[in-house]
């Protein structure tokens, strides 16, 4: 499924396998799948479904219930492979930066090598994205390469809590990257020493317990100057604001710097004309074309704003 997606350091994500078995207690993935999944112990019962001996799964097209509407994630939160999901990549023409298997660790040690070399293939189908991945298991990064099977024109990335030990070595052909996400230590910022390190993402827990594992100022400030000192590129996500009381830094590698300019939400635009109306709330439209302003538009400007076209052509 590619969709559009709140992950602020892409622009779609691409699940075309969902699941994990690593059990993070802070693991948003799991979560989402517990709201999307219905009637696991029935949905399992359908022949839609494919089980393999090792208890992962496979479906060939949508999974549909009983009452015919599609369900997203039939088997919750167990690895599950949507084969009719591959083609969607090269399906999208406009260059993006697309982050694949977010409801997914697609390098966990259970996932078989055809899944990973099945989705390979589909993302080689369209080159003129940029694919970036996260694990918790660089090691299979390093498997893969060893057989060839790891092409070098991706984005491999691994996660970070603080609480856990970097990976000893990088791996010199391909761009790595770091998420440090959960921020629940400070951790050793040895590894960004390697040459290939392109760039660093940090965030705090969201979510239950979110409160009580904030990171400290001082942990994010080490990060930034470290990150200053080997000139890598740092992104800050919202997750920080409220601990930073600054403008966030949101940098990226010079090949994933966004290529669509965003124009504010036209509520923070100074051309916005405010109308209160009572219970029926506020009203707000244009100074400079007149327009209503629809409420829809919560990310960007409406397509026909003045000030969209200006800084987009």
């Amino acid at each position: 499924m590619m969709n559009k997606t709140l992950i602020e350091w892409c622009d779609f994500t691409f699940n075309p396998i969902t699941g994990c078995r690593h059990g993070c207690q802070y693991c948003y993935a799991r979560r989402q799948a517990q709201r999307f999944c219905g009637d696991i112990r029935l949905n399992k019962t359908s022949e839609q479904l494919q089980q393999a001996e090792d208890g992962l799964w496979t479906l060939d097209e949508p999974f549909r219930n009983n009452q015919g509407k599609v369900t997203p994630l039939p088997v919750g939160f167990e690895p599950l492979l949507h084969r009719y999901r591959l083609p969607m990549p090269a399906q999208k023409k406009k260059p993006a930066n697309i982050f694949v298997c977010s409801m997914a660790d697609l390098f966990g040690e259970w996932v078989p090598d055809e899944w990973i070399r099945e989705t390979f293939a589909a993302l080689a189908k369209a080159p003129w994205h940029n694919f970036l991945f996260l694990t918790k298991n660089p090691r299979r990064y390093s498997q893969l390469a060893a057989s060839g099977d790891l092409p070098p024109e991706h984005w491999y990335g691994f996660t970070l809590t603080g609480t856990e030990e970097a990976p000893e070595q990088l791996y010199s052909n391909w761009r790595t990257f770091v998420s440090i996400e959960p921020l629940l230590a400070m951790p050793d910022l040895g590894f960004l020493k390697h040459d290939n390190l392109t760039w660093v993402i940090i965030g705090a827990q969201t979510g239950p317990g979110a409160k009580q594992n904030q990171p400290k100022r001082e942990w994010i400030q080490s990060i930034v100057d470290e990150c200053r000192k080997e000139g890598v590129p740092l992104f800050m996500k919202d997750s920080l604001l409220e601990i930073w009381k600054e403008p966030l830094i949101r940098e990226y590698p010079a090949e994933l710097e966004p290529k669509e300019v965003i124009i504010p939400h036209c509520r923070k635009c100074e051309h916005a004309k405010e109308t209160p109306q009572g219970n029926r709330g506020t009203r707000y439209d244009c100074d400079l074309t007149d327009k209503h302003i629809p409420g829809r538009y919560s990310r960007t400007s409406p397509p026909w704003c003045p000030r969209r076209k200006e800084e987009q052509s």
